[in-house]
């Protein structure tokens, strides 16, 4: 008795791109195939806005990039992700077509902050892929143990309390992850 495979239609970037952004907004692209993304919490939701906002202000005096939250980026062949904000440095900047999803291109620095019902193999694909497709940084920000890890093609770093988020990719950015972090709930 033969055993008889299921087969799968997978999508393509292509075809990803031309679906209604209602119909792709909870998803992202994953080897081809559309893989449902976590609602964020009320605190995910705070902490993004307080980043995103803290590093708006550095561009806006910085004048070296932009960043985008919640925006899909084509980070691998049949690969869409969409960080929670991608930071988009010098010419990278400055190609991106603002009416055209996804991105062609992985983000410089990926922050994610972790949604309860990730777990820590699903994060850690993320994470690979985004450095892999040549993202410099990615920031994993946990709020449940208000902790932030930072990865980088060779290193990983752990910051936590009082220590600062800052980045040679950001020069003079800086922010104490207990304050980043704070809840205000």
């Amino acid at each position: 008795m033969m055993d008889h495979m299921a087969t799968a239609t997978l999508m393509t970037v292509d075809e990803f791109a031309r679906m209604a952004t209602g119909e792709t907004e909870d998803y992202e692209l994953v080897e081809g195939e559309l893989v449902p993304m976590p609602s964020g919490t009320p605190m995910h939701g705070e902490i993004r806005g307080r980043l995103e906002s803290l590093i708006r202000a550095y561009l806006r005096r910085n004048r070296i990039g932009r960043t985008i939250a919640e925006v899909d980026c084509q980070i691998a062949t049949s690969v869409v992700r969409r960080p929670d904000l991608s930071i988009f440095l010098g010419v990278q900047a400055t190609t991106i077509d603002p009416n055209r999803v996804p991105v062609p291109f992985a983000p410089d620095i990926a922050v994610e902050i972790l949604s309860p019902s990730e777990t820590a193999m699903d994060v850690n694909k993320k994470v690979l892929e985004y450095i892999a497709a040549g993202t410099q940084e990615v920031w994993v920000v946990d709020t449940a143990t208000t902790e932030i890890f930072i990865r980088r093609q060779s290193t990983i770093g752990l910051l936590r309390g009082d220590q600062a988020l800052e980045t040679p990719l950001l020069p003079g950015f800086s922010v104490p992850v207990s304050e980043l972090l704070a809840s205000d709930f």
